[in-house]
């Protein structure tokens, strides 16, 4: 049986979160500086989640004494908890969690960890869904390594659009993710717009790089496509037509492309994932994608 709060004692060291830390991530660091098993103090609070990791930012299983039994763990107050801790503040107030539909798990990037924790080599946190890099240490952290970005200015552009498409729209991660899968089957099945060129340099960019080694394809894949990611992010959001006929938009947006890009276009009709995936659902998926 859990201790009762009034029973627990603070811990020697009591590490305080990061902001937007997951509680996996939090009760591992204590777990560290305290030298105990984080699946201990997970127990302390409420039963132990399956597969129970920095990565868990559940509350399942807590009850009315689980803050209380953190905060005595912590040595801090649990309204300063909260503040840190968004599934401490989604369980208080559960009413007030909706915006965290635009966030996911992600991390600092390593100088910042370093900032804000200097006794964690990893800091697991929320972060807007939007947000691939940092922009204040220029590395891309949506990859297990930080890749540095000054060889890719484009990226840090790129994202700077995104945060600004961002503050506009409230479907901005659904857009995001739809974009990565049409360039993601565009690569797979034959691309319609030639952007190998940017991409293989961007990738030979990144191979110039000391950490490359340790990128997975998939995270370079990514990188390298990001900026044409988010010209194509950029339509679905803001469409070049008001039209809702599926063939009008395909061919308004496919015109569009061909502009930004500067190249030809080659329409494939209904068997472009571009059609498949966007036109065809974009009453339905986006009808909510209004400027907020």
């Amino acid at each position: 049986m859990p201790t009762q709060p009034d029973r627990l004692r603070q811990l020697p060291i009591a590490l305080g979160p990061v902001h937007n830390e997951t509680l996996g991530s939090y009760l591992h660091r204590l777990a560290v500086a305290n030298n105990r098993p984080a699946g201990f103090l997970a127990r302390l609070l409420a039963p132990l989640p399956p597969e129970f990791s920095p990565l868990s930012n559940t509350t399942v299983g807590w009850t009315p004494h689980s803050p209380g039994r953190l905060a005595a763990l912590s040595g801090r107050p649990t309204p300063q908890l909260a503040r840190a801790l968004p599934a401490l503040a989604d369980f208080l107030s559960p009413h007030g969690a909706g915006h965290r539909k635009e966030q996911l798990i992600s991390r600092p990037c390593r100088c910042c960890t370093a900032r804000r924790s200097p006794t964690a080599s990893v800091v697991i946190t929320l972060s807007p869904a939007h947000v691939h890099l940092c922009p204040r240490h220029q590395l891309w952290t949506r990859s297990t390594h930080d890749i540095p970005l000054a060889a890719l200015p484009e990226v840090i552009v790129s994202q700077r659009r995104l945060d600004q498409l961002a503050r506009r729209h409230r479907q901005t991660r659904r857009a995001l993710d739809l974009a990565r899968k049409i360039v993601e089957d565009w690569s797979a099945s034959g691309m319609p717009i030639d952007l190998g060129k940017e991409w293989t340099d961007r990738l030979d960019r990144v191979d110039a790089l000391a950490v490359s080694k340790k990128i997975s394809a998939e995270d370079r894949s990514h990188l390298a496509a990001f900026p044409e990611i988010v010209v194509l992010t950029h339509l679905i959001l803001d469409p070049p037509t008001t039209a809702l006929d599926p063939k009008e938009l395909y061919l308004a947006t496919t015109a569009e492309l061909s502009r930004r890009f500067a190249r030809i276009y080659t329409t494939l009709g209904t068997q472009d994932p571009l059609y498949r995936r966007f036109c065809l659902y974009r009453d339905r998926d986006f009808r909510e994608s209004q400027v907020a």
